[in-house]
């Protein structure tokens, strides 16, 4: 079986510099799924298993093959702006092409908000899609962006999901959204791998250290963690706020105002490597999103092995189990995210035994042999389906 993936996997990861633009960075986002399950996935079954990837900073066409993988890279000409306000047509007219020179059996595109399935339908091949953000509920939390932006996003994903016949959501919460808009899909639940490097590299010390990571915008209620980690009243604490986006001058006006400045570190965004040493300096993890599906970052933080405490909202409490490895708190509920945070900050035996509960959990359902095996059973009944 010949399967094309379409995901936003970062160039310099896989390509040579002279087939890129300098300065190219590796990143980490968003494609830490493609990365850990791919090759896993080749051993398996040995489809044959090619990514297709149009970017910016790729100057030339590109063939490589890694890890058993075939990956194609396409020279993004159009300007990156243009790209939702024109559907991605414009993108459509690059890939299309690399898609029909493959002829594959099936194309998987990684994400409806990203655009990535409207580019597999227009491809004229049978369309499998990955769930990753949900725009339709993402949408109220992203005023950075255009009002039209907005609208097209959440029409072309809902487009895109009425067409699209087989769906892999990464929990409950994203397959009870995919089937209230295509009843008639067929949605398999398989959880995302985590990296092994955060297996690898664990070694948490429990400091009085509260972390958090994401985007400093309105969804990861960053302003909210602040507030709470304010009132929490532990004196040696310390808050480590690692990303970047819209809102960091607001917040840390935000941590002056409440007198905590001093004791919270604005680190910019990180690398995996970076962002490991952050969680094995951390007694605990914390995401106070207002929204969100299935964020990585807690698999994560669970295989470094430190509590996390998470918002009830989206899919976050399907991935940490109240009292057991960590915490659930109401959105924007201070107080309550507060007392969670000095729960663990006053009590380093707990946060030890609720990380160590958290790393056994992820290593049976986020391990990449485990992940790779169910989806190889998820393409090879699509392969039954589709009689090749």
């Amino acid at each position: 079986m010949k399967i094309a993936f379409l995901g936003n996997l970062p160039p310099a990861s896989v390509f040579p510099a002279e087939a890129l633009t300098a300065p190219a960075s590796s990143g980490d986002h968003p494609a830490p799924w493609m990365v850990a399950l791919l090759p896993a996935l080749k051993q398996l079954t040995g489809f044959h298993l090619r990514v297709i990837l149009c970017h910016k900073t790729i100057q030339k066409r590109v063939l490589i093959e890694k890890d058993g993988i075939e990956y194609e890279g396409i020279p993004d000409v159009f300007p990156a702006r243009l790209a939702r306000k024109t559907l991605h047509f414009k993108t459509s007219l690059l890939t299309t092409p690399a898609i029909r020179r493959f002829r594959p059996d099936l194309v998987h595109a990684f994400g409806f908000e990203t655009g990535n399935a409207l580019i597999a339908l227009r491809s004229g091949f049978p369309v499998s899609c990955f769930i990753q953000g949900i725009a339709q509920l993402l949408y109220p939390f992203c005023g950075h962006m255009g009002w039209c932006d907005q609208k097209i996003m959440v029409w072309a994903e809902r487009y895109a999901a009425e067409k699209i016949r087989w769906m892999v959501a990464e929990n409950n919460f994203a397959k009870n959204w995919a089937l209230s808009v295509n009843p008639a899909a067929t949605v398999s639940v398989i959880p995302h791998p985590t990296r092994q490097v955060f297996f690898e590299k664990s070694a948490p010390r429990f400091p009085p250290v509260i972390l958090t990571v994401g985007g400093l915008d309105d969804r990861k209620g960053m302003d909210t963690v602040i507030r709470a980690f304010a009132i929490s009243g532990v004196a040696s604490a310390k808050l480590v706020v690692v990303g970047a986006g819209p809102l960091r001058r607001q917040l840390e006006s935000l941590a002056r105002l409440l007198r905590v400045s001093e004791h919270i570190r604005f680190t910019g965004p990180l690398g995996a490597e970076e962002v490991i040493a952050c969680m094995n300096e951390a007694r605990a993890f914390v995401l106070a999103s207002r929204m969100d599906t299935s964020p990585n970052v807690i698999s994560e933080a669970h295989a470094i092995g430190i509590p996390v405490i998470g918002t009830r909202v989206g899919g976050i409490p399907e991935m940490v189990e109240d009292g057991l490895d960590g915490f659930w708190a109401d959105k924007d509920d201070i107080f309550e995210i507060s007392m969670h945070m000095r729960t663990l900050l006053e009590d380093e035996n707990l946060a030890r035994k609720m990380g160590g509960n958290g790393k056994m959990k992820v290593m049976k359902l986020n391990n990449s042999l485990s992940v790779a095996e169910a989806h190889a059973e998820y393409f090879q009944n699509i392969r039954q389906c589709l009689g090749v």
